[in-house]
């Protein structure tokens, strides 16, 4: 069937309005949690940046302490006497293969209490995963085939991720690039129409938030140039961060012995914390300094370090959740330190536009999305279109240097 017959319109409004919903009650709740753990008032005013940079140095430590406790106890019970976790990736790609809908609910709040406590992974995940439980649910009641199955599926998963970060054209992109794979007409609607809804819902409900308010600045030939030289550099960035995150607690999922690892590498990020706030969640504060230069290198090379070792941590110690405001934030630090070398010696370009390519270049390799990086964001930022062209340039360059070390140490 080449075209959206009225029942599959249906389904996927359905889908979105789920999604929509899913995305209100996680936002809401992991800023309720934010709230109550580092006690702060302006509910829902105050970015979380500002929270964790305000708040008291033994308080973050405090807090993070706690996050290890509930990540130790919470995924070491749920890998015990829970069903298998079956990811968002798996369930479209071998239908037989089901998410279980109480295990994936309480693995995906585990994931947001945890971000809201610090944990230093993205909260992305939570809202495909649910979504898409619910879509394997409906699914099963309204006995469709494999093909519409993996197409409802994707749908889902990729409206969840449009309603937490309210990028409807981003998580289009993304779905048909990363689940679906497929760049049919009918597979093109559906997504919008999922994707659509949701945002209306999560507009509609709390309001049309924007990720990054940024100044629009412009660029010149040098920009593209450096764009075009970083581009390798972040490659070989990307490469180096993979690889360290190949060691995995696997062993240990199913063992208690999982909480006391998971409490010293949790106290180990709220020491960090204590010096480079900006580490904690899921890397937004982080870019917010980088996107507007508000940094200086040394600090700019502090960030980028501890929360490439907090990322490592956090999946040391079993925790779960999204990677692409984490891989945003290490690629807008590198940017930033990139630029800020580059002026000392050739002529000057603006950091906090050279951190914006690089947290796009750095996003697009790392999850293997580079079209869905570089419409996520200047949709984030509502930037102007204009910088696709350097992220295109820098993702050009650095990709064939990507793919060739990928295959060289098999990553």
């Amino acid at each position: 069937m080449k075209h959206l017959n009225i029942r599959t319109i249906a389904q996927l409004i359905i889908l979105g309005i789920i999604a929509g919903l899913t995305g209100i009650v996680l936002i809401i709740f992991m800023h309720t949690i934010q709230h109550y753990a580092f006690g702060y008032n302006g509910y829902g005013e105050v970015s979380f940046r500002e929270i964790v940079e305000y708040v008291s140095t033994w308080r973050r430590l405090f807090v993070l302490m706690i996050c290890g406790i509930i990540v130790g106890l919470g995924w070491t019970c749920i890998h015990r006497y829970g069903q298998t976790i079956i990811s968002v990736e798996m369930a479209v790609n071998m239908p037989n293969h089901s998410m279980p809908f109480i295990t994936t609910i309480c693995h995906s709040l585990l994931q947001i209490l945890t971000i809201a406590l610090g944990s230093p992974l993205g909260r992305e995940t939570a809202p495909r995963e649910i979504s898409a439980a619910f879509a394997a649910k409906l699914i099963s009641l309204w006995h469709i085939d494999e093909q519409n199955s993996r197409l409802l599926l994707s749908c889902a998963a990729g409206a969840g991720l449009a309603a937490v970060y309210n990028i409807p054209v981003a998580s289009v992109v993304f779905t048909l690039e990363t689940l679906i794979r497929d760049w049919s007409f009918r597979s093109i609607s559906a997504a919008m129409l999922a994707c659509g809804t949701a945002t209306c819902v999560v507009r509609l409900g709390i309001g049309d938030s924007l990720q990054y308010s940024l100044p629009q600045a412009d660029f010149n030939e040098t920009f593209i140039i450096w764009a075009a030289v970083v581009g390798p550099i972040i490659a070989i960035s990307v490469i180096l961060f993979e690889k360290s995150l190949k060691f995995s607690p696997v062993v240990y999922q199913n063992s208690f012995k999982t909480v006391f690892i998971a409490i010293l590498a949790f106290t180990a990020i709220g020491f960090m914390s204590m010096w480079y706030p900006e580490i904690l969640g899921n890397g937004k504060a982080g870019n917010q300094l980088s996107f507007t230069y508000s940094i200086d290198w040394q600090y700019g090379i502090g960030l980028f370090g501890t929360k490439w070792l907090a990322v490592v941590l956090a999946i040391l110690a079993g925790a779960s959740g999204g990677r692409i405001t984490p891989s945003m934030m290490l690629g807008g630090m590198l940017g930033l330190i990139l630029a800020i070398v580059w002026n000392e010696f050739f002529p000057i370009i603006a950091p906090g536009m050279a951190a914006f390519v690089c947290a796009a270049t750095y996003l697009g390799l790392a999850q293997k999305m580079p079209l869905t990086a570089a419409i996520l964001l200047l949709e984030m930022s509502r930037f102007s279109p204009e910088y696709l062209f350097p992220i295109c340039v820098c993702l050009a360059t650095s990709l064939p240097t990507f793919m060739y070390l990928q295959e060289k140490y098999d990553i």
